[in-house]
Parts: structure tokens; C-alpha cells; sequence
């Protein structure tokens, strides 16, 4: 798998991935979001130092979106978008499995990779799990799990 950062060329990939049924379902923001407030969004992340936005490609083939946001010196909060034809057949543990090595070389500081999830999406709870996450906060609205990086991707 090979992982890219955006491009402003990227924006209708990642529109159509946000405006997903699933995806929606399972975001924070659950209303359709148009292609203008979309355009807005990705322009000013392309901009932002403490973000990152990257593109996974596996054989030329759109695997999904990463989103990395760094919270403070030594933590960063991920988000991880699959292309819908892809889901459920493990390529989401092995991007999270691959961006884990990516984020410490992105940022030498960061130690702490955090998730935040709704509690309804079971998927990305067992995931994170999997991959050794631990919950370190949980309301009916939100689980918040976080991981100490160690440089290695071990599955």
C-alpha cells in the first residue's frame, strides 16, 4: 500500500467518500454536505500545518482517505475512510497498521495516535481494539481511544 498526500485534485475523491451513506452514518456530522462547502473545508486543510491528509492506493487502486490531526506536541487524532467497495476485507487494519509507522515520521514527536468514535460503529471499535487501542473516555456520544506509538507496525 502507498499512501500520498492531497492534492487540491483530490477533492471530488474525498467529497464522494465524506457524502457516503456509511461514512455519514458513522461520522460526527451526519447531514450531506455540498460540493461548495466541501471545496471550502479541503482548501483551508491543505493549508494547515497540523494537518495532514493522505491518500491510500493499493495496485492504482483508491484504498481510502487518512485525515491526521495534530492536537498537541506529542499527540495526533486519526480518521480513516475507506472506499466503500473495499470495506470489511481488512484494509483498514493494514492502513492503520502502516500509517502508525508513517505519523512518527511525519512528526518525530508525536507519541499518541487518538481516535474518537461513535459508540453506533462497531467496525471502527473493534479495529482500533485490534490494533491495541485503549478506551480512555466513553459518553453515549463519543469513545475516545488512544495508542502509544512505538515505531513498529506489528499485526
Amino acid at each position: 500500500m502507498e499512501f500520498r498526500s492531497a492534492t487540491l485534485n483530490d477533492s471530488i475523491i474525498i467529497f464522494n467518500l465524506r457524502n457516503d451513506l456509511d461514512t455519514r452514518k458513522n461520522s460526527f456530522v451526519t447531514d450531506e454536505i455540498s460540493y461548495e462547502e466541501h471545496r471550502h473545508w479541503f482548501e483551508k486543510s491543505l493549508d494547515m500545518k497540523t494537518r495532514e491528509i493522505l491518500i491510500a492506493h493499493e495496485n492504482e487502486v483508491l484504498v481510502g482517505v487518512i485525515r491526521l490531526d495534530l492536537k498537541s506536541d506529542n499527540e495526533t487524532v486519526i480518521s480513516i475512510n475507506i472506499a466503500p467497495s473495499l470495506r470489511q476485507k481488512g484494509y483498514a487494519n493494514k492502513m492503520l497498521c502502516e500509517i502508525e509507522s508513517y505519523t512518527t515520521s511525519w512528526n518525530n514527536e508525536i507519541k499518541f495516535l487518538t481516535a474518537l468514535i461513535k459508540p453506533s460503529n462497531i467496525a471502527s471499535i473493534k479495529l482500533f481494539s485490534k490494533r491495541g487501542y485503549v478506551v480512555v473516555s466513553k459518553n453515549k456520544d463519543e469513545i475516545i481511544m488512544c495508542k502509544e506509538l512505538r515505531g513498529d507496525c506489528l499485526d
